[in-house]
């Protein structure tokens, strides 16, 4: 039984990778272990490195691979990769857990084109692996940041409590009149209202949030939610971020989003 579990695990990381590449992506393959010089870490190295299996000889930092993306993009800077549309696997370690990936990432700032990934993305789930996504969750990384200092989005406790919808708590760390309690105390279908009556500038970003939605919705995801409240997972998330889920499932088969490489560029990972 054994062996029949490995061998299905192969097999369908290979079915994904002949996948796209039949689609035109190019594949690409990293090393577990990644190279660090302290004094050369991005702010996106920093706050992965804390997450990561570290060691350090030297002068040098030596991880295991913790986020497919950063590695991805530290290499296409380093080699000069031109490759407009990529696709990996592969495993990630962090201190919790170890992952086993199937991705995708494209490097442009058109918004149809990351669309078009994302629906690769979606239709491989849903024809290959046989996945019925229920719900997708779509937010924007500029929406809290507008309404939190730098310092409160840094802050554990109050990340932690924006997760857990917790204005009681926010409301003690932060105080009463903080923005952030006006956002919470507005019902879910209301946010994107209240935001864009009180937060004018975010409009734009409201904006391309509801054209995600709606391409979403087009890909046949049961249901699509907006949330102005949701905390990007990885720090270097720069615009929309998306969570998919299966049904009955409370944790993401897949997430991705906007980042900032050399241009814009978005990419989405699968959790096998």
């Amino acid at each position: 039984m054994m062996n029949e579990s490995l061998l299905a695990n192969k097999q369908r990381e290979m079915e994904f990778l002949h996948h796209f590449h039949q689609l035109g992506y190019d594949l690409i393959d990293l090393g577990i272990v990644e190279t660090f010089e302290w004094t050369k870490l991005s702010r996106d190295d920093l706050h992965l490195m804390v997450n990561r299996h570290k060691w350090q000889s030297g002068d040098d930092i030596y991880a295991l691979r913790s986020d497919w993306t950063n590695a991805i993009v530290r290499y296409r800077k380093q080699y000069h990769l031109r490759a407009d549309k990529i696709a990996y696997s592969g495993p990630v370690y962090s201190l919790q857990s170890e992952k086993h990936q199937l991705g995708v990432e494209t490097f442009t700032d058109s918004i149809p084109k990351q669309i078009e990934v994302l629906g690769d993305m979606i239709a491989f789930m849903e024809n290959k692996l046989d996945l019925s996504l229920s719900v997708a969750v779509v937010s924007h990384n500029k929406l809290l940041k507008k309404i939190l200092s730098p310092k409160e989005l840094e802050d554990e406790s109050v990340r932690k409590f924006i997760t857990e919808r917790n204005p009681d708590a926010l409301k003690y760390r932060l105080g009463d009149d903080h923005p952030i309690i006006a956002l919470m105390e507005q019902a879910p279908a209301k946010q994107a209202g209240y935001i864009k009556e009180n937060y004018p500038e975010l409009t734009a970003h409201l904006n391309e949030l509801a054209e995600w939605e709606e391409a979403l919705k087009r890909k046949q995801v049961d249901y699509v939610y907006a949330d102005m409240l949701a905390l990007p997972n990885q720090s270097y998330y720069k615009g929309i971020f998306i969570q998919l889920y299966g049904q009955n499932k409370t944790e993401p088969v897949a997430s991705g989003g906007q980042y900032t490489s050399s241009s814009k560029a978005f990419g989405m990972a699968i959790n096998i």
